[in-house]
């Protein structure tokens, strides 16, 4: 695969509106569905949930159902989904440099 074709492979999981956003949650610790959008601010439930069952797909994340009373469920990263660490610290210290 060229390098075009690879960014172009990482922006179907980066370029989600709010992905890199989750998964920097995520990587902080974040497990259950509250914590996470309380980590990310501005994000609507729906929004994280799609994007939370996409990372699931994608094999970045995986979903554990706790049974209860009450049922706890909790997302946890998968290795891939630690690795993109390096991609997030990257992409933040962009963001950083490149103020609009």
């Amino acid at each position: 695969m060229n390098d075009c074709a690879a960014i172009e492979a990482a922006l179907k999981v980066f370029g989600r509106a709010w992905a890199a956003a989750v998964l920097r949650a995520m990587l902080s610790g974040a497990e259950r569905f509250s914590e996470i959008r309380r980590e990310v601010t501005g994000i609507t439930d729906a929004v994280l949930s799609a994007r939370l069952r996409e990372l699931c797909e994608a094999g970045l994340a995986e979903r554990s159902v706790e049974p209860g009373p009450p049922v706890v469920v909790r997302y946890r990263l998968t290795d891939a989904g630690r690795g993109t660490e390096p991609v997030l610290a990257a992409l933040a210290e962009f963001g950083r440099w490149h103020r609009p």
